[in-house]
């Protein structure tokens, strides 16, 4: 039983590690302190999960499944997986200090794994196939984890202290060192991270199904 004393299992372990990872990151996750916030004893984690790294595995499996596909019949595989690479992106940005376990961590669980089969046969319908298709998941995963973690910076990272983020850091260098930066600083007002996502994907999707 938890404390809230409902029955412990896998899902409430899981989300359970989900908030203690939003609260300490990896550095400061242990399975005694998940176990102190289920009101458990640790040992009793191991009825529902095998190890810690089930539990890692099991909370990139929770994230992933907040990003499904849209179910309309008439949706064409680009905009399926824009839509999917927009949702996964808002989830991320909800746990920045998962970010580093997701970008480093192939999926190994049931639901991850029939999420990752649906996005292949996505690709698939656009013809894009054979080893071509795993490359493009790749591609679109990666920037998706990517651009995340360049935008939510010191939130994702350990130790770091917050600083400026995004092209407006270049105000803070000398104009006569980096001449062509500064020539930008005037449309940096227009930047925002959105834009920047949307202009990445679109190039990105420009290359997968416009060729």
């Amino acid at each position: 039983m938890t404390k809230s004393g409902e029955p412990l299992t896998r899902q409430r372990v899981l989300e359970a590690a989900l908030r203690l990872l939003d609260q300490e990151g990896l550095e400061g996750f242990s399975m005694r302190k998940l176990g102190t916030l289920l009101g458990v004893e640790a040992m009793s984690l191991y009825n529902h999960v095998e190890n810690k790294r089930a539990v890692f595995d099991g909370v990139i499996e929770l994230l992933i499944i907040q990003a499904p596909l849209p179910l309309q019949p008439d949706a064409t595989p680009r905009e399926e997986l824009w839509t999917f690479a927009h949702a996964f992106r808002d989830v991320l940005r909800a746990h920045p200090r998962v970010l580093p376990l997701v970008a480093t961590s192939p999926l190994r669980t049931s639901a991850s794994l029939a999420m990752l089969d649906h996005l292949l046969e996505t690709l698939h319908q656009a013809q894009i196939t054979g080893v071509q298709s795993i490359y493009a998941l790749q591609c679109l995963v990666g920037f998706i984890v990517g651009h995340t973690l360049l935008v939510t910076g010191t939130q994702a990272v350990a130790g770091l202290e917050p600083g400026p983020n995004g092209p407006a850091v270049w105000q803070h260098f000398p104009a006569e060192q980096y001449p062509t930066l500064h020539t930008l600083l005037p449309v940096i007002t227009q930047w925002t991270p959105d834009r920047e996502f949307d202009f990445g994907l679109q190039a990105l999707f420009q290359s997968l199904f416009e060729q």
